[in-house]
């Protein structure tokens, strides 16, 4: 059975994690610190569903900024790369100019070994799962 979160940061909308399909969906919203992703990556790699290898869609669409400073970056990086070869897909924010970090957080990770990549839109990212669709356990709003 999958299990919904309480969000911690503010900048956390939610998260769900369906162990069956080896899949969590994670949505931020509003302005998202290099602090806030490292958290938020923390929370959800801590969480008892959670498995090295799974797949996770980082929904950044309702982010309005991001705030992420140089030194920020390599402890994202670290976190993300530490959860095995699962794929990130991290769908871009909505905002002028806010994909760019998107691009280069996936980048970064690629570097690392981890496969991620970054799509405009959740369809675009289920496709590259090979799905149509979500499955029905995370279709419900985080």
């Amino acid at each position: 059975m999958p299990h919904m979160s309480e969000p911690p940061p503010d900048a956390l909308a939610g998260f769900q994690i369906d162990p069956d399909e080896g899949l969590a969906l994670v949505r931020m919203k509003g302005t998202l610190s290099g602090e806030d992703m490292l958290e938020i990556s923390r929370t959800v790699h801590a969480h008892p569903d959670w498995q090295d290898g799974f797949d996770a869609i980082w929904d950044c669409s309702r982010v309005r900024a991001h705030v992420v400073a140089p030194e920020d970056v390599p402890p994202i990086i670290e976190e993300e790369a530490s959860t095995g070869a699962g794929r990130d897909l991290l769908i871009e924010s909505r905002a002028v100019g806010e994909s760019q970090i998107s691009r280069l957080l996936a980048a970064w990770c690629r570097r690392e070994g981890k496969p991620a990549r970054v799509y405009p839109s959740l369809e675009a990212a289920l496709d590259s799962l090979g799905r149509t669709e979500l499955p029905a356990s995370l279709q419900t709003e985080a």
